[in-house]
């Protein structure tokens, strides 16, 4: 059984690339970590308000495009995750300790957050660069 989340929320904490090496196979996959702090809202009166505390979801995205997220990613950019999450377990002062984690399929830059500013895009592409051999 998987539960697949869709969560609202920033980016936090500094980014983390790995390569790894997984199991029975002989190509490295890159992996990026991150977190996402997510508040639940709800309406009160004309305007929303805090309904809780903040939340930290670890997450990992496993992508050929890591490598490029890492690069356009930053903390504190509103974001929409969405992807399966995964339950781990780990020992702390003693104490069994759950943590929620979500392994990334699909994240999205939250535009109507009002913590946008500008968006900035590299130039349109030249037919030099399409003569390119990646297929991107």
């Amino acid at each position: 059984m998987s539960i697949n989340l869709v969560v609202r929320g920033n980016l936090g904490q500094t980014f983390s690339l790995k390569t790894i090496n997984r199991d029975g196979s002989n190509e490295p996959s890159t992996v990026l970590n991150f977190s996402v702090a997510s508040t639940r809202y709800k309406k009160q009166g004309d305007r929303y308000v805090a309904a809780g505390p903040t939340e930290w979801l670890e997450c990992e995205y496993w992508n050929r495009r890591a490598q490029h997220l890492e690069n356009i990613l930053c903390k504190g950019m509103p974001v929409i995750i969405e992807g399966e999450e995964l339950v781990e377990f780990y020992e702390k002062d003693g104490q069994r300790v759950k943590a929620r984690k979500i392994r990334v399929e699909n994240i999205y830059l939250n535009l109507s957050s009002d913590r946008i500013e500008s968006i900035t895009l590299k130039p349109p592409r030249t037919a030099e660069d399409e003569q390119d051999d990646t297929p991107f």
